[in-house]
């Protein structure tokens, strides 16, 4: 089982296309709900990463976002199956049911969020290959 930080988090690495990022592992329903809302930055080789229990298509919203990041969808047999890219936060007191909803458009098991142009900085794209290593 991954480590859980103070916040509850667990962590991991997760390494794409030679790049490792540090992760909150989003593993709850409630940990899936909030995601990265809240928080004022992401350190560059950090992210958050989400199981969502099973394969099918998965929709997210920035709500509670304040600043803009990347979304990469990925598959159940880890690989990169799309990236919705520069993902604007939405102004502060925006109502749910105005904010955009992201769509995987395809089945995944697997997001992981990052910074903003680091998937095309970093060249994270369909095809990718991804490696998750829980953190003991």
């Amino acid at each position: 089982m991954p480590t859980a930080t103070p916040s509850g988090y667990p962590q991991a690495e997760v390494t794409v296309e030679g790049f490792t990022f540090g992760v909150d592992v989003a593993d709850t329903y409630e940990r899936r709900g909030l995601g990265l809302g809240g928080r004022d930055r992401l350190a560059r080789e950090r992210g958050m990463w989400f199981d969502m229990g099973g394969t099918g298509n998965a929709t997210f919203w920035m709500r509670g976002m304040r600043f803009p990041i990347d979304i990469v969808w990925i598959s159940d047999d880890l690989v990169v199956t799309g990236v919705a890219e520069r993902l604007p936060f939405p102004e502060p007191g925006t109502p749910d049911s105005s904010l955009p909803r992201y769509s995987s458009g395809v089945p995944i098991r697997y997001v992981l969020e990052i910074n903003a142009g680091l998937a095309e900085e970093l060249g994270i794209g369909e095809g990718s290959a991804v490696i998750f290593v829980p953190q003991p």
